[in-house]
């Protein structure tokens, strides 16, 4: 091909080119592009549970059943129930730090179990009121291996109500739950949740509304209908409840945990 055609053929692909990118500008001008923003964390009220200082099913404190007197006792109780120091987890200003102490006061009475929760509000507003969630879960544990099987049995979900939070202060909240009845040699799992709210109430009786989308078009914030309380912030506690007969080779490194 002659020189002077491969000329003409490089100027009509450029030609092209530029055509094509005037089209997709005029159709996205750059005003109107979606701006992803990172995404972020409620921050508002933040609660705090034993569950976070032990997670798992073999760091859990053990609450044995008696069928026979229909009887529920936690073990090691003066252990579980230590004053704990969240200084270093919650200090607003790192250069000042907090005496932050909280201690779980696990309680059983009858057939239910109730601790403390640390709440803390950081949104900051003052909160005149909220409803937080309290839900409850109980998963089997398995008697030989003691690693947890089936499905989760969740519970009837309540509300916890707090009140007078000032912006940056916390407090602890009494949560309760029934406690399940296992079979003499069944061991259960039981998870007891803490989940933030959308809103608050401030002391002008305006609601605080804190469902935010992680996207922002042309620069504002707006809600999501969507939302999922997944997103919110939680916090939860768990209890291994065994019965009476139930192994202790599965019980036992529970124990030396604490």
């Amino acid at each position: 091909m002659h020189s002077k055609t491969w000329v003409w053929v490089g100027l009509g692909v450029v030609l092209i080119l530029a055509v094509a990118n005037l089209a997709i500008l005029a159709t996205f001008p750059p005003e109107q592009r979606h701006v992803q923003e990172p995404l972020r964390r409620v921050d508002w009220i933040l609660p705090f549970g034993p569950g976070f200082e032990h997670p798992g099913p073999c760091e859990s404190p053990v609450v044995v059943y008696d069928g026979t007197n229909e009887t529920w006792q936690l073990q090691n109780a003066t252990a579980w129930n230590q004053t704990l120091s969240l200084g270093d987890r919650y200090n607003l200003d790192p250069a000042h730090p907090e005496d932050i102490r909280y201690t779980p006061d696990i309680v059983i009475e009858g057939g239910t179990v109730s601790l403390d929760f640390f709440i803390r509000n950081l949104a900051g507003e003052d909160c005149a009121r909220a409803d937080l969630t309290v839900t409850t879960g109980i998963e089997r544990l398995n008697a030989t291996t003691g690693s947890l099987e089936g499905d989760i049995l969740p519970g009837a979900a309540t509300t916890l109500p707090i009140g007078d939070l000032a912006a940056g202060e916390w407090c602890e909240a009494r949560v309760t739950a029934d406690l399940p009845q296992p079979d003499p040699e069944e061991i259960l799992y039981l998870t007891i949740g803490l989940t933030a709210p959308y809103t608050f109430t401030t002391p002008n009786g305006t609601p605080a509304d804190f469902r935010r989308t992680g996207s922002v078009a042309s620069g504002g914030d707006t809600l999501d209908p969507d939302y999922n309380r997944a997103r919110l912030p939680r916090a939860s506690a768990t209890f291994i409840v065994a019965g009476k007969d139930a192994p202790e080779s599965v019980l036992l490194p529970t124990l030396r945990a604490v």
